[in-house]
C-alpha cells in the first residue's frame, strides 16, 4: 500500500510506522457475483479499508427504515441479550492453503451466495514480523435474503454478511472456521431464529465443498449480543466511536458500509456500518499463539440505526469466543472484553 501514514485511531506505540501499515488487504473490497446462481444484484461497494473508515460520507445512509424488532436493542447501556450456546466450527482441509481459498470461492458461487469481501489477515500481519502461512477472512452472504433480514432487524449486521475464516496450522494442513450464525442470529432477535438455521445450514454445505472435510465443532460457549443505546445521531455516533477506539489503544483497521450495500436491493436504511477494531501488536500475540483466533480478531463492532432515529452499538462479547477457540487466549479475550466495553460506553455517551 502506498499511503502508510497513521491517521485517526491508529495505537500509541513505540513504533508508529510499523503500526500505521496495519491495515486491512486489499485497499477496496472487490464484488463477486457468483455464476448461474439467478441471483440479481446491483453494483455492491463494501469498503474495508483504512482509507473508507475515515469517510463521514451520510449519503449511502438516508432514506428509510422498517420499523426494527423490539427484542433488537436495550435501552440501557451495554446491555447482553439472552445468550445462545454457539460453538466454533472448523473444517480441516484435504487441500493446500490456496486450494482452499479458491475452492471456497466456488463453493460460495455453488450454494447461491457470494463473497462480498475479503481480508487477507496473513498479508497485515507482516508488519509486525509475523509471517503466517495462510490466513484469510471471507465475508459471506447473498443480498436478497440479507434484505429480509436487515428488514425485520438491523442489528443482524452483527451477523451478516457471515465471516467465514481460512487459516494454516503450523502441521501445513489448512483449515475453514467459522462460529455457528444460527446462534448467532438467536442471539440477535430469536425471531430470526429460522434464517439462521438456513444460513447455517449453508455454510456448512460450504466448508464442506471447500475442504473435502467435514465439521469438527468445538464446545459450546454462550454468545451474548451486547447492545450499547447511543445519546447520539448515528453520524455522531460513528464519530464517536472512532475517537472511543484511539482514546482506548486501539485502531480502526476498517469498516462495511452494510447500508450503502443494501440500497442496491431496495432497502433504504438509515445506518447500518460495521467497524473492525484491534491492536496489531496484541493481536500478534494471539495469532502467534494460534491463527485460528482470526475467527474473532481484529472485533467486529457494529453501529446502525433503529426505527426511532436513535442509534446503537452492537457487537458479540469475545471473551466466550477467544474461550472457543482456545482455552489458552482466555485472557486474552477477557481484555478484548473490557475493550470493547468502554469502546462501547464511551461512544455512546
Amino acid at each position: 500500500m502506498n499511503d502508510s501514514r497513521p491517521r485517526q485511531g491508529a495505537v500509541p506505540s513505540d513504533n508508529p510506522e510499523g503500526l500505521a501499515s496495519m491495515v486491512l488487504i486489499p485497499r477496496t473490497l472487490r464484488i463477486r457475483r457468483p455464476r448461474h446462481t439467478g441471483i440479481a444484484v446491483g453494483v455492491v461497494a463494501l469498503a474495508l479499508t483504512a482509507t473508507a473508515c475515515g469517510s463521514n460520507d451520510s449519503s449511502d445512509t438516508a432514506g428509510s427504515e422498517q420499523t426494527a424488532s423490539p427484542t433488537a436493542v436495550s435501552e440501557e447501556p451495554a446491555a447482553p441479550a439472552e445468550a445462545a450456546q454457539t460453538a466454533f466450527t472448523s473444517y480441516a482441509s484435504k487441500r493446500p492453503f490456496g486450494d482452499t481459498v479458491s475452492a471456497l470461492k466456488k463453493a460460495v458461487a455453488d450454494n447461491g451466495m457470494m463473497i462480498l469481501g475479503d481480508l487477507n489477515q496473513a498479508g497485515a500481519l507482516k508488519s509486525t514480523g509475523l509471517n503466517l502461512k495462510g490466513a484469510q477472512s471471507f465475508f459471506v452472504g447473498n443480498p436478497a435474503k440479507g434484505k429480509v433480514f436487515f428488514d425485520a432487524n438491523p442489528a443482524i449486521g452483527t451477523v451478516i454478511p457471515l465471516r467465514m475464516y481460512v487459516w494454516a496450522g503450523d502441521d501445513g494442513n489448512s483449515h475453514v472456521g467459522y462460529f455457528d450464525p444460527a446462534a448467532m442470529f438467536t442471539a440477535v432477535d430469536p425471531g430470526l431464529a429460522e434464517g439462521g438455521k438456513q444460513m447455517a445450514m449453508a455454510a456448512d454445505k460450504i466448508a464442506q465443498g471447500a475442504t473435502g472435510g467435514s465439521a469438527q465443532p468445538g464446545s459450546k460457549v454462550a454468545a451474548s449480543f451486547v447492545s450499547v443505546a447511543s445519546a447520539k445521531s448515528f453520524p455522531d455516533t460513528e464519530k464517536a466511536l472512532k475517537k472511543s477506539v484511539a482514546d482506548n489503544g486501539m485502531m480502526i483497521l476498517g469498516d462495511l458500509n452494510q447500508a450503502g450495500a443494501l440500497k442496491s436491493t431496495g432497502l433504504h436504511l438509515k445506518g447500518a456500518r460495521s467497524y473492525f477494531v484491534g491492536n496489531p501488536t496484541k493481536g500478534k500475540m494471539f495469532f502467534e499463539a494460534n491463527p485460528a483466533i482470526g475467527t474473532v480478531i481484529p472485533l467486529r463492532m457494529y453501529v446502525w440505526a433503529g426505527a426511532d432515529g436513535k442509534a446503537h452499538i452492537g457487537y458479540y462479547d469475545p471473551a466466550p469466543l477467544f474461550q472457543a477457540v482456545d482455552a489458552k487466549l482466555a485472557d486474552g479475550g477477557e481484555q478484548m472484553k473490557m475493550a470493547a466495553s468502554k469502546i462501547a460506553e464511551g461512544a455512546a455517551k
